[in-house]
């Protein structure tokens, strides 16, 4: 008997066997103690400040102690519904919730994308880089997305959707209301713009960006979301008479690519699938 027991002990299957049972042993103890272990909620001083400021704001008066420990299990209640409600992705077919989620994302996005100051050099290379944006605009061709309510909360909706999903300006017509006057205007000069579309429109129009969406311009029939697809340019202006609208410029391109970088990284971690 003992000299089988030694035969086997010296089996590698056996060690392979033993070492296994002792991994999956060690795994199974560590994930039951991790369902086991309970979530924190952590409530910070700053946010027991707040709870003391809003109490003393509402009521006029100071909280006691009793007061405040009242507050704090009501943030603590409201804090374990929620991070419950996430798991269970409750919000995530309500329109309300999802809109502001999706605002605080788009925030933070924005906050994490902070950058250095350009340099001179820095906007003098981005000038002339982009020297078709600062020269003197002979005509120029644009599409534009209609509407005749300048109150209608359709325009911020539109700006977000062709901003965050980059829509081309050839498919974008479907969102614009009809209008008299045409989507895309190829080669108009600044006196047919300002005699169509009005003269602050097109005083707005000829300094914009190409290649991209610009917010709701007013016009003499209502608001226009604009895409500039197109200029014919002359002369260049100096650099030194552009200057704030360079520096303007290169704030917000670097803006949306480190955006753009945020997000892809996000976006690195789904897929789509469409049933």
């Amino acid at each position: 008997m003992i000299k089988i027991t030694k035969d086997l002990l010296k089996e590698p299957l056996l060690h392979f066997l033993l070492l296994g049972g002792i991994v999956y042993g060690y795994f199974s103890f560590v994930s039951a103690k991790q369902e086991n272990a309970k979530k924190v909620i952590h409530i910070s001083a700053y946010e027991k400040q707040e709870l003391q400021n809003a109490y003393e704001k509402k009521y006029a008066k100071k909280a006691s102690k009793a007061v405040l420990d009242v507050l704090i299990a009501q943030k603590y209640y409201d804090a374990v519904l929620l991070d419950k409600a996430f798991s269970l992705q409750l919000a995530k077919n309500d329109a309300l919730v999802r809109e502001r989620l999706l605002k605080k994302m788009q925030f933070l996005m924005q906050e994490r994308s902070k950058f250095h100051e350009p340099s001179q050099e820095e906007l003098r290379k981005y000038y002339q880089q982009h020297i078709e944006e600062y020269s003197h605009v002979q005509s120029i061709s644009f599409s534009s997305i209609y509407f005749r309510n300048e109150k209608d909360k359709r325009i911020a909706q539109t700006m977000h959707l062709l901003s965050d999903v980059a829509v081309q300006s050839s498919l974008a017509k479907a969102l614009s209301e009809p209008s008299k006057l045409p989507y895309h205007e190829e080669n108009a000069s600044y006196e047919a713009v300002a005699e169509k579309y009005g003269k602050y429109f097109a005083k707005k129009l000829f300094t914009l960006r190409k290649g991209m969406w610009h917010k709701a311009i007013h016009a003499k029939d209502g608001v226009r979301i604009v895409y500039i697809n197109d200029k014919k340019v002359t002369q260049a202006y100096d650099f030194e008479s552009v200057e704030s609208r360079v520096y303007a410029d290169y704030i917000q391109q670097e803006n949306e690519k480190l955006k753009k970088q945020a997000y892809e990284k996000i976006d690195a971690q789904y897929s789509l699938w469409v049933e």
